[in-house]
């Protein structure tokens, strides 16, 4: 059984790549900016899980450079989740929403 932060970064992958084919193949509306907004949450999601289990392994293995390098990542991109889920929810809530623009602009 994989452990959960195996899951969400699979998860995050796969909604990467259905929201790419779908964004690929439709034409510019207000549902497709949310299916690219929910694809940049899907990319931030993996890489999350990326650096957290990087965090965990750093700090199994004891090694302080690797927990103070991908620690920074982890918030870095942590932090880019929580954007990409506000300009989802956003995006999601039409056009008396503010978000500035689609993920792909």
């Amino acid at each position: 059984m994989l452990p959960m932060i195996a899951v969400a970064g699979y998860g995050g992958a796969a909604v990467v790549v259905l929201a790419w084919l779908f964004v690929s193949f439709t034409p510019p509306s207000p549902r497709r900016a949310v299916v690219e907004w929910l694809g940049a949450c899907g990319l931030y999601l993996a890489l999350v899980a990326l650096f957290t289990n990087l965090v965990l392994r750093a700090q199994a293995s004891g090694s302080t450079a690797a927990q103070v390098a991908f620690g920074f990542l982890l918030a870095l991109f942590g932090s880019g989740l929580v954007v990409s889920l506000v300009q989802a929810a956003l995006a999601v809530r039409g056009p008396s929403g503010s978000a500035s623009a689609d993920a792909t602009h």
